[in-house]
């Protein structure tokens, strides 16, 4: 029976044949030392293996790649016949008794993200699927781990995993545990000497990790994280967890972005100068992300398609129904962080105009396969982008974001105000709940929305899976709100002191090409399809020499010169290439800017159609500087 739920006083006291003990003394080299103990009720062959990818991402990583000098022995130190099966899997002649395996993990990566681990000599952040091998046939089984670290240089252990003991004595090492393998794969933990505080919701404790470091104020992040549960969890009518971790990572260098977990989740912002915080723009993408990670709790960990969970960590899982999982709630992050008042209306709208509608048509690839096949071939397109991939496809995160954004105002208008895509994810998690084991199909999805809103919504639902970007009916979607997505004209000026006008300066254009500066060279990253840039010849890779006549040295030089020639008008553009020096002419458009707005003279329909897709609770004002509302 597959599940990945628990709660802590399920592993109080517990016993587990198979237990993991990690050595952290060489964690100045990024060194994680393994010992896992089997017991073996019966001599004969044993297979060990480990996950070639992490779950809610959806690429082979081969994590055994990091793994060596592998010892196998017998309780008494015997050395034992062993072999590999497979890249990922090894055999070994197990004798009756305990089963020792001994095995070193290099944990680091220059660019560390929240898919791998990380341990310096600061704090260790562990992917326990990266490290954790599984025995085949006894993944249902209790596993513990054991934590070998010295806790008055580390004091804390943020984690889902649980408690095994009530008391831990100085010179023990600390235990956890977990109720089967897919849960320990499924545990991430942060040590160290992180900033840690916790709340109660209901019933439920909420802890908040925030490690690394930056000129932020760790009060005012838990508040925003009290009201993000307080947002969501009313959605499906409560928390399905006694007790949640959310890992806030702020180190030099890491790349932003999240990955959820059933009673946990890793959030990541780039934040080594602290410069970040006093920009607004990156406290809301920070709280988006977070409102994003957190409704993954609900929708994907546990409203989930059928082919995710059970898993088969050996080899990729496929599924087209990413859509459902990742669309949805890139749609619902947006929206939930304008719920939670971190953005006023006039926000959210030109974040959907900016970061939802701009992107999707302005990338060619959104016409060249359906979302479905763009979430089936995740594995080989969204995870493995290369200079052309903006023309090949789309992610599905955005084409998904905007069919779920058009289903959900479908059903307001059709339910003529009464009913929202939230009353479809209510039934969705009472299906779950039912069957926890099972996740759903395509058609037990729509059967189960269907009579949860009272819309039908079948036959245009298939139609935007199956069909193309271009094929979502945005006005005719939007025209029942007052909304209209157009074009918006120039920026109005800028004035000095209290009527001067600041100076006039060329306005930048549109080539179609984005550009990178690479050892004091300017290269062309991407060249989007049927562009000024594509129809000029220009391609990826081509350093770009001499705009009308200038030698470059930056990319400002060669958007700026591009600019004063003007639109409609031909630069001269000499490149430098493996056929040598190429020179051609490129012919700039309008740099286009879109708004989403209301319409001038709304109908009362339609104003009270938006109020209601724009229905939230009302938050008091507060006498700082306010974000959002």
């Amino acid at each position: 029976m597959y599940s990945i739920e628990q709660r802590d006083e399920q592993l109080l006291g517990t016993s587990a044949a198979i237990r993991y003990h990690f050595h952290f003394e060489q964690a100045h080299q990024h060194v994680l030392r393994v010992v896992m103990e089997v017991d073996i009720a019966q001599s004969g062959a044993v297979v060990l293996g480990l996950p070639v990818w992490i779950p809610g991402s959806y690429k082979i990583r081969d994590y055994i790649s990091t793994l060596g000098s592998f010892q196998l022995t017998s309780a008494d130190g015997k050395p034992l016949a062993w072999h590999w099966l497979t890249k990922n899997r090894l055999e070994v002649q197990a004798e009756q008794g305990v089963l020792r395996v001994e095995y070193a993990y290099y944990a680091y990566e220059k660019d560390s993200t929240i898919r791998s681990s990380h341990i310096t000599r600061n704090h260790a952040f562990l992917n326990l699927v990266t490290c954790c091998m599984f025995v085949e046939g006894r993944e249902a089984e209790i596993h513990h781990v054991y934590f070998h670290h010295n806790r008055e240089k580390w004091a804390n252990v943020s984690t889902q995993l649980s408690p095994v003991k009530a008391s831990i004595a100085a010179d023990e090492p600390l235990v956890l545990g977990a109720l089967n393998y897919d849960i320990i794969v499924d545990s991430p933990v942060e040590i160290g000497n992180h900033y840690v505080s916790s709340f109660d919701y209901e019933g439920a404790t909420i802890e908040v990790a925030i490690a690394g470091r930056g000129n932020y104020d760790a009060d005012w992040l838990t508040d925003r994280i009290k009201t993000i549960i307080e947002t969501e969890a009313p959605i499906f009518g409560g928390l399905p967890f006694d007790r949640y971790v959310f890992i806030i990572h702020l180190f030099p260098g890491m790349r932003g972005g999240g990955l959820e977990h059933a009673r946990s989740s890793v959030n990541a912002m780039e934040s080594g100068s602290g410069k970040h915080w006093g920009d607004t723009a990156k406290l809301h993408s920070l709280l988006s992300l977070l409102c994003h990670e957190f409704f993954h709790v609900w929708n994907i960990k546990r409203i989930r398609p059928r082919e995710l969970g059970p898993f088969n960590y050996n080899q990729e899982n496929f599924t087209r129904m990413l859509w459902l999982v990742e669309g949805a709630t890139s749609y619902y992050d947006d929206l939930l962080t304008y719920r939670c008042g971190f953005y006023t209306r006039a926000d959210y709208l030109k974040i959907l105009a900016k970061d939802h509608l701009t992107p999707f048509f302005r990338t060619p690839g959104r016409n060249e396969a359906s979302i479905k096949d763009n979430s089936f071939q995740a594995w080989v397109k969204l995870y493995l982008p290369h200079d052309d991939s903006l023309n090949r496809n789309i992610s599905y995160y955005l084409h998904g974001d905007l069919v779920f954004w058009c289903l959900d105002l479908h059903i307001i208008a059709e339910s003529n105000g009464t009913k929202r895509f939230d009353d479809a994810f209510r039934a969705l998690w009472k299906q779950y709940q039912d069957r926890p084991e099972q996740g759903i199909t395509e058609d037990e999805f729509m059967t189960i929305a269907e009579a949860a809103t009272g819309v039908k919504i079948r036959e245009k639902l298939l139609t935007w899976l199956n069909g193309k970007g271009d094929d979502l009916p945005l006005p005719e979607i939007f025209a029942p709100f007052g909304l209209e997505w157009k074009q918006t004209g120039a920026p109005e000026a800028t004035k000095m002191g209290e009527s001067l006008p600041t100076m006039t300066l060329a306005t930048k254009l549109f080539t179609g090409m984005t550009l990178k500066s690479e050892g004091g060279k300017v290269i062309i990253a991407t060249v989007q399809a049927g562009t000024p840039a594509h129809e000029a010849g220009l391609g990826a890779d081509d350093e770009i020499v001499f705009v009308n006549g200038a030698r470059i040295t930056s990319v400002d030089d060669v958007e700026t010169l591009i600019a004063k020639r003007g639109v409609e008008r031909f630069s001269e553009i000499v490149l430098a290439s493996d056929a040598g020096m190429i020179t051609t002419a490129l012919k700039p458009a309008p740099f286009l800017e879109y708004s989403l707005r209301t319409i001038a003279e709304p109908t009362d329909d339609q104003k009270r159609l938006l109020e209601f897709w724009l229905e939230r609770k009302e938050f008091p004002k507060e006498e700082a500087k306010t974000l959002g509302s």
